[in-house]
C-alpha cells in the first residue's frame, strides 16, 4: 500500500500536517469522503481556510479529484486509486446512505464536442442505491 509520504514526495510537495491529515484519511477509506467526514472527531484541528486551501493544493497536484453531487455536495477521493488512462471514471452515489464510491473498469465516455472545444474533464455520477441499502428498501 502507498504511503502519505510516498504520495506527497511522487508531487514535490512538503508534508505539512493538514496534507498528512486528508491524505491519511482519504487512504483509510474505500470510499469518497465530504469535508467534514474527513475532519471526522477533529473538526477544528484545522482552520477552515488552510483546510479549504489545502484541498485545493491537492487537486491541483493531481493527488484527489472533487466529486459534486446533484445537490451540489462534494466529495472527495484519492487519483492514486485508478489505473485508467487520464484518470476518467464514473462514480456511484448511494442515495440512501450517501457513500460516494469510484468505480473502475472501462468507462466509454461519447460526446461530440462542437467545433475548436476543448474538453477538460468529465465527472459522471451514477445515482442510486448500494447493496446494503437496496437490500432494505422494498
Amino acid at each position: 500500500m502507498i504511503t502519505v509520504e510516498e504520495i506527497l514526495r511522487k508531487q514535490d510537495l512538503r508534508g505539512t500536517a493538514c496534507r498528512r491529515f486528508i491524505i491519511n484519511g482519504l487512504l483509510e477509506s474505500d470510499r469518497a469522503l465530504s469535508e467534514n467526514e474527513l475532519k471526522g472527531d477533529f473538526p477544528e484541528l484545522f482552520d477552515r481556510v488552510t483546510f479549504y486551501r489545502t484541498l485545493i493544493t491537492l487537486e491541483e497536484h493531481g493527488i484527489i479529484h472533487k466529486i459534486v453531487l446533484n445537490d451540489n455536495s462534494v466529495k472527495y477521493a484519492l487519483n492514486s486509486h485508478h489505473q485508467n488512462e487520464n484518470n476518467l471514471h464514473s462514480h456511484f452515489h448511494c442515495e440512501e446512505c450517501d457513500e460516494v464510491l469510484c468505480l473502475e473498469g472501462k468507462t466509454r465516455f461519447e460526446a461530440e464536442l462542437p467545433d475548436n472545444f476543448v474538453s477538460h474533464s468529465v465527472f459522471v455520477v451514477i445515482e442510486g442505491f448500494c447493496a446494503d441499502c437496496a437490500s432494505h428498501i422494498k
